[in-house]
């Protein structure tokens, strides 16, 4: 993939900023944290409806080892735990799917652009998952069709950052640079699990409320900085 660049000479905040033109590396780095930062937040937004299982599924009685109906439907009684099984294929099979062609458009326009589209819609379909606890939906169709596209835009994040990383930096050093930078999926399901665990005690919409959140403004910052051309490839 390669990203779409304007014409030639300096972006417009090196020209008003001229303590902004730092060194190539200056820029790697920004590259480097920016991508983390954004692929991080995809990885964030992933985890609630792992962890909001223990609350949405069926529990079960130690005593007289029988299913409690006492949680969310549809994913209460003794087929909850196969209605979230489809949850998680239909998110998957989205994902996969999409993938080949998320790699395809981004080889055709904007990667920014493209990214911070893939943000967004990660982080309101999300919260929109998060709503059908305040607005007491219970129809498995909702939470299917919010998975599904939820996939979709998901897919989005991977081919952008690995492009925009590919297009900074070259061979030199390559196993090491990813081999960093790559944690990035590891930190975000950390965090997505502190986040989304801390208020599930409370009510589990706030589960992906909070973690829709984190995406959502990773992608108003990469918007930001790809605004300012602070990084021409960003």
């Amino acid at each position: 993939m390669q990203s779409k660049i304007g014409g030639g000479g300096l972006p417009p905040a090196f020209s008003l900023f001229p303590s902004l033109n730092k060194t190539f590396t200056f820029h790697q780095i920004l590259v480097l944290i920016i991508t983390f930062l954004a692929y991080a937040s995809f990885h964030a937004s992933r985890k609630p409806p792992s962890i909001v299982k223990s609350v949405l599924g069926h529990s079960v009685n130690e005593q007289s080892n029988s299913p409690i109906d006492n949680r969310w439907a549809p994913f209460k009684g003794t087929e909850g735990t196969q209605r979230l099984g489809e949850l998680d294929l239909a998110f998957l099979s989205s994902y996969a799917l999409s993938m080949y062609f998320a790699g395809h458009l981004g080889d055709m326009i904007d990667l920014r652009l493209f990214l911070v589209f893939g943000m967004m819609g990660s982080g309101i379909l999300t919260v929109v998952f998060g709503l059908g606890y305040w607005m007491n939906v219970h129809l498995l169709g909702f939470y299917m069709t919010i998975q599904i596209v939820c996939g979709l835009f998901q897919s989005i994040g991977w081919p952008c950052v690995v492009s925009v990383v590919a297009n900074w930096c070259g061979k030199e050093k390559r196993g090491l640079i990813m081999g960093v930078w790559n944690s990035h999926t590891y930190v975000g399901k950390i965090v997505g699990s502190i986040v989304a665990s801390s208020v599930l005690d409370s009510r589990w919409g706030w589960s992906f409320a909070l973690p829709s959140g984190l995406v959502i403004v990773s992608g108003l910052v990469v918007r930001i900085i790809s605004d300012l051309n602070l990084a021409t490839s960003i």
